[in-house]
């Protein structure tokens, strides 16, 4: 075979790579998508209106923040350890992974001590919604921390070429999300309206409520993280 057609036949091999890995990871999105949508009709019943609310408030902030701590993390980071791999620099590219992980965890615990300790004034007097502080403190600190780390971590699988362990994090992640999320609301749903009728407050249980399904994505991403660092650990030994 010439070189030139070693050549040919790499560009093809190349290309046909990335369309499997498109492919892969593009199943992933749609099966992500039906479970999201199938899991929020019983979570939308157990909440009712005022514990969609609460959630929706909390969820905006935790958007936000998300976008702050991790936006652009996974592109950028794929794109320097591509780079180095392409060099054959694997120990430069390992370096990459560890310093943009150092700066992930340093952002998203700057973020997120500071969304919990001022979830009370971002509740009561941006959100006007002071009953929303309970979601937001359970989804927002722990949350952005995880979420921050997993996107360095899906960076550097990108930058390797695969996008395999990607698609199977999000596929775990979106399962446990979807049972914690109901478990957990129709768990502290209850427990919150018991509370109310105590205290005198009846929309504790959709406040409470509201918290416990935010659950759901925390445990969901926490998932996620766990089966990416070990992949990282496997391929490590």
């Amino acid at each position: 075979m010439s070189e030139t057609e070693a050549q040919t036949t790499k560009k093809r091999t190349k290309k046909d790579d990335y369309i499997v890995q498109g492919s892969i990871l593009a199943a992933a999105a749609v099966l992500t998508k039906i479970i999201g949508v199938v899991y929020r009709i019983p979570l939308t019943n157990i909440l009712g209106d005022e514990g969609n609310g609460f959630y929706g408030y909390a969820y905006q902030v935790y958007a936000i923040a998300l976008m702050i701590s991790s936006f652009s993390l996974p592109t950028a980071v794929s794109k320097l350890v591509s780079i180095r791999l392409a060099k054959r620099q694997r120990r430069n590219a390992f370096r990459v992974f560890i310093c943009s992980l150092a700066f992930a965890i340093g952002v998203g615990l700057f973020i997120s001590l500071t969304i919990f300790l001022g979830a009370g004034l971002i509740s009561t007097h941006l959100m006007k919604s002071p009953l929303s502080v309970y979601a937001l403190r359970v989804l927002a600190p722990p949350g952005l921390l995880i979420v921050a780390v997993m996107a360095v971590i899906r960076g550097y699988f990108q930058g390797m070429g695969t996008m395999l362990p990607t698609a199977i994090s999000q596929i775990i992640e979106q399962v446990f999300n979807a049972v914690i999320s109901i478990v957990g609301a129709s768990v502290l749903f209850g427990i919150g309206t018991k509370a109310g009728e105590k205290s005198g407050e009846e929309l504790l249980g959709p406040a409470y409520g509201a918290a416990g399904s935010t659950l759901g994505t925390v445990v969901g991403s926490l998932s996620g993280l766990l089966f990416l660092l070990f992949v990282i650990f496997y391929i490590k030994m």
